[in-house]
């Protein structure tokens, strides 16, 4: 099932809890923070996803609806760093690969190690299917529009 991550940039206190909590879950973190608010992987479609599409090794695979960089194809060639539109990709030196938010899937984890650390309750996991309902709420519909125009503004 495909997820996504959506923030509330209005309600973000810019603690870096989110930043924090990931870098101790997979040792380096996989988002970062803007000027005010952090960002994170926007976990493009598999199929359409620039990071993917360029790697020469076909390092990077989808799995269960969510990118995965394989560390053993990765060549750290830095294609993928500046072929994402938001410039995602991290390099882990330590292992010597590429890493992406994978919104911990590879974890045991329930929520994602940011999501469960954001003290401010910005942070949300969907599925694309709970998406394409609350669109029908006009609303929400709304607020998402709000909220997507003021994440344009502060990049």
């Amino acid at each position: 099932m495909k997820t996504l991550m959506v923030i509330d940039p209005k309600m973000c206190s810019e603690c870096k809890d989110c930043i924090t909590a990931c870098e101790k879950e997979h040792g380096t973190a996989r988002a970062r923070k803007s000027s005010s608010i952090p960002i994170f992987c926007l976990q493009c479609h598999p199929d359409k996803a620039p990071c993917a599409r360029i790697c020469p090794t076909g390092a990077i695979k989808e799995e269960d609806g969510t990118l995965i960089v394989n560390e053993d194809a990765c060549i750290v060639c830095k294609l993928c760093l500046i072929a994402c539109p938001i410039g995602m990709p991290v390099i882990d030196e330590e292992k010597k690969a590429v890493q992406k938010c994978t919104l911990c899937m590879e974890s045991d984890r329930i929520l994602p190690a940011c999501v469960e650390a954001c003290k401010d309750n910005v942070l949300k996991v969907f599925s694309v299917e709970e998406l394409e309902k609350l669109k029908s709420d006009v609303s929400f519909a709304k607020v998402l529009e709000e909220t997507l125009k003021m994440c344009q503004d502060k990049l």
